[in-house]
């Protein structure tokens, strides 16, 4: 009967720690998303993650140029947020993962020709290159 339950909990350890790792981020990996920008996360420690995103969507500013990303994995979810500096704009997106995907909405912060701050909204699926 020990061994029957040993082998139970072990199955059950095994499952939720699958389950942990569907939810999370893991890291080192590297995610490309729809438009061809690119997330790298370097490391996911303790619910936070941290990395590197490089946009290089269309009409946007700041191509080209890795930037750091930083954010949290909890069970309800994730996000990571970056600072575009040179753009005086910051984005943050919300999302999970799902296997191999990480459908994401976001926000994006800016200021306008005009000095007006302005949010622009949006959606992107990344996708687990490695």
């Amino acid at each position: 009967m020990k061994k029957l339950l040993g082998l139970f909990l072990t199955a059950q350890f095994l499952l939720l720690s699958g389950e942990v790792l569907a939810q999370g981020l893991p890291a080192p990996s590297y995610w490309k998303n729809e438009r061809g920008s690119e997330l790298f996360v370097w490391s996911s420690n303790n619910g936070r993650i941290q990395g590197t995103f490089t946009n290089h969507a269309q009409g946007f500013q700041c191509q080209g140029i890795p930037y750091p990303a930083s954010g949290a994995v909890k069970p309800t979810g994730l996000y990571f947020v970056v600072t575009f500096s040179q753009c005086n704009s910051f984005t943050r997106w919300v999302g999970r993962t799902n296997g191999s995907q990480m459908p994401t909405s976001w926000t994006l912060f800016y200021v306008d020709g005009n000095g007006q701050p302005k949010k622009l909204k949006g959606a992107d699926t990344f996708t687990r290159v490695w």
